[in-house]
């Protein structure tokens, strides 16, 4: 951008100087003097008038970088809304939450050097933590790799994923026009993609698990393992039902109906794809081998205020913790 307060100092100093010098001018009478100054003045005012061109020019080409940098943040948005369909964000309360791309939050993919974030998006690494989408083509990445970016594309990508760090930009030294790309995604969704708008307002509403089974008439409850359903993001088996609200003192019998041993571990936090932390002072199956879940053995837990506590909107998530991406959740009333 022009600095202007250079640009007027500058501008200032030329019309003192060449004040200054019609003053010597006219107070000789001597033609030849008032040559020597006449050419002086001139010199002055060529010397003076360099460093202004040079200020405008200098901000003439930060103007046009930033205007770059604005149009490829905005086709690497709407590249986001075109390709990033699976669980990629939600809307609560009109407002964008739990953002991510191929299972990484979007601040986590910003302590990545340029060279992982390259390799994240072009080859459509995704975040082996979460549940990763199991139809065709979900997984955007680019067409070396047999997904619909072009090279282009991959850098638009890059480039709207990195203004989501203040830190970046100020490091790539943006002026205040370029901001964060994800700040226009709302408008952008709902007005193009109505359909994925409404998808993202029912993931920030019911969560990734959907509208859970109302269980709260039910003092005890059964619950299985089982072999995933097609299409189901668990693997490689699932809870059932994934979702259920119950009370403060329900007690919960989970049955493992698979061919393999697993865990039932609470979570912490309010982001079940988030790094898992487990919370076994809430429930946990146990993490010894010894008392794993095995074939057609049960883990019974009874619902407790710690439990209802534990989260703000009292939702609990747990999880197997020899299989991360088998995950469920409990809501829970008094």
């Amino acid at each position: 951008m022009v600095n202007f307060g250079q640009a007027a100092v500058g501008i200032i100093v030329l019309l003192v100087v060449a004040v200054g010098f019609l003053y010597l001018f006219y107070s000789r009478t001597n033609a030849v003097g008032k040559t020597g100054y006449g050419a002086l003045a001139m010199l002055s005012i060529v010397s003076i008038m360099i460093p202004i061109f040079w200020i405008r020019e200098t901000g003439f080409e930060a103007s046009q970088k930033d205007g770059q940098e604005v149009i490829a943040i905005t086709s690497g948005m709407q590249l986001y809304a075109q390709y990033c369909t699976f669980q990629c964000y939600a809307v609560r309360n009109s407002k964008l939450v739990d953002v991510k791309y191929n299972g990484y939050t979007i601040d986590a993919l910003n302590q990545l050097s340029d060279q992982d974030l390259q390799r994240v998006v072009e080859s459509g690494v995704y975040n082996p933590k979460v549940p990763a989408p199991t139809t065709a083509g979900a997984i955007p990445m680019s067409q070396t790799y047999g997904g619909a970016l072009d090279a282009n594309q991959t850098q638009y990508m890059i480039q709207f994923i990195r203004s989501a760090s203040p830190a970046y930009l100020k490091k790539q030294g943006y002026g205040s026009s370029v901001k964060n790309g994800f700040g226009g995604l709302l408008d952008y969704v709902q007005a193009t993609y109505p359909t994925q708008y409404q998808t993202a307002v029912n993931l920030g509403t019911n969560g990734q698990f959907g509208t859970p089974v109302d269980d709260t008439k039910s003092k005890t409850v059964a619950l299985d393992m089982v072999n995933p359903p097609a299409g189901a993001a668990c693997t490689p088996s699932c809870y059932s039902p994934i979702n259920i609200t119950v009370k403060v003192g329900t007690v919960i019998t989970w049955t493992n109906k698979t061919s393999q041993a697993h865990t039932v571990t609470a979570l912490s936090g309010d982001d079940p794809t988030a790094s898992p932390k487990p919370a076994p002072q809430i429930f946990d199956s146990g993490n010894d081998p010894a008392k794993y879940v095995k074939t057609g053995g049960t883990y019974s837990y009874t619902v407790t205020m710690a439990a209802y506590n534990l989260n703000p909107d009292h939702r609990i998530y747990y999880f197997c913790r020899i299989h991360p991406a088998m995950l469920a959740e409990l809501v829970i009333t008094k």
